[in-house]
């Protein structure tokens, strides 16, 4: 019983200690003004989905025939999703985190950012399994796993938000945004580059 005690008094002092909203909202304004290239990486990471969904839209010809769906949807729906979450990441993130007023409530674009962030993480993950099994995959195999491990970065991300470390939570959270994506583009263009549309064009 004491033991239990402890532990509940240790978790409420814990969740006293970490800083408000307000105040992690301050800090991020202050450092608007003292890292501007930091925040403006942090906002400009937000549509990194939006150019992996374009990019995966334009090579759909050129993909191979397992490449041209996913495990949730075909890939048209993909890249459509992954344009939106572009949108949907930089109002939750780059405006309304940075405590700039935004339509309706911060809620409701903190619930839609990561509700559909969310799912597309998940389809990817399993989707890069199917992809990485696939005969028809011509990229490096190891970007596979490299793009799972790399979803890993949300959580210094939130923890660094939780505790009002602001500085590496928006280092982190570009990471978050920048890194699979980076991976993603990297597999999608050197399987576009062996897919049909390119065989085709040599064999002519």
């Amino acid at each position: 019983e004491a033991t239990r005690a402890e532990l509940a008094a240790a978790a409420s002092a814990a969740a006293s200690a970490a800083p408000s909203l307000e105040h992690r909202t301050a800090q991020l304004r202050k450092l608007e003004a003292s890292r501007p290239r930091l925040v403006f990486a942090y906002r400009a990471s937000c549509f990194a989905y939006s150019a992996t969904g374009a990019v995966y839209a334009a090579c759909l010809p050129r993909l191979p025939t397992a490449f041209r769906s996913t495990v949730l949807c075909g890939g048209g729906w993909f890249a459509a999703a992954l344009l939106l979450q572009g949108g949907l990441s930089f109002m939750n993130d780059a405006v309304a985190t940075l405590g700039r007023p935004v339509p309706f409530s911060r809620r409701l674009w903190q619930t839609l950012d990561r509700l559909l962030a969310w799912t597309l993480t998940a389809n990817a993950a399993a989707t890069a399994r199917v992809w990485a099994a696939s005969a028809e995959s011509t990229a490096h195999p190891a970007l596979a796993p490299a793009m799972v491990l790399s979803f890993l970065t949300f959580i210094p991300s939130r923890l660094c938000e939780v505790w009002g470390r602001m500085v590496p939570f928006l280092a982190w959270h570009s990471a978050w945004h920048y890194v699979p994506n980076a991976i993603a583009l990297a597999w999608i263009l050197q399987t576009a580059a062996g897919g049909p549309g390119a065989g085709g064009a040599e064999a002519e």
